[in-house]
């Protein structure tokens, strides 16, 4: 057995579908890391199937961990120390991720992981954004941050609360966020969240930035 658990031969056997132009330098565009540099891995497939999904899904290729972390290191610019990677998809808990975060943790790179809470995270990472979607049992209870999309999937900000109160679940930030549809936020979606907010201190509003910045 490895220190992460698994055994050695295991390791070569998983491959990592990415999507297409996977693996790019952007801004942190939402919630609490909003406006923070960093290298992004977007990982292709997802379990959720939300029917308003914007993700492009097609398979670029299949890598194994070390070959990804080389792709993420190249997009790291020149000089760049404090070097953060954000993983998403898709769902990212849809495969085994401790062979990739073992392989980021071998060249000091920070993760962040983006889940639909649709599973439970086993892996230690540095911060945990829990973007939930409605329609499935929220498994994932705690991390650095949540997000609510008001509308996706029917997701009710107001029924989400009372399945899940605040003492029921442990994360540091909470937000909510307005629906888009097509890259244009929708007003009604927005006025929902702000009422929200005023209605709950313990969450803020959160809104896709790095599309007004015109940034992916």
């Amino acid at each position: 057995m490895l220190l992460d658990g698994s055994p050695p031969f295991l390791r070569g056997l998983i491959m990592y579908n990415v999507a297409p132009n996977g693996v790019f330098w952007s801004i942190q565009g939402e919630a609490h890391l909003r406006g923070f540099p960093m290298a992004f891995l977007r990982l292709a497939g997802c379990s959720v199937g939300c029917p308003r999904c914007d993700t492009d899904y097609t398979v670029e290729g299949k890598y194994h961990a070390e070959d990804l972390v080389e792709m993420v290191t190249d997009v790291f610019p020149e000089g760049y120390r404090d070097r953060w990677v954000w993983i998403t998809g898709g769902e990212p808990y849809d495969r085994p991720m401790r062979p990739l975060i073992v392989e980021l943790r071998k060249k000091g790179i920070s993760i962040a992981v983006a889940t639909s809470g649709k599973h439970r995270a086993i892996e230690s990472v540095d911060w945990l954004s829990v973007s939930y979607h409605g329609g499935y049992p929220l498994a994932q209870k705690y991390g650095h941050e949540i997000k609510l999309i008001d509308g996706l999937n029917g997701l009710d900000l107001w029924k989400f609360q009372e399945d899940y109160p605040d003492d029921m679940t442990d994360f540091w930030y909470r937000y909510v966020q307005p629906l888009s549809i097509d890259g244009v936020e929708d007003r009604d979606s927005l006025k929902r969240c702000l009422e929200f907010v005023r209605q709950h201190p313990n969450w803020a509003l959160s809104r896709q930035d790095h599309v007004y910045w015109g940034l992916r």
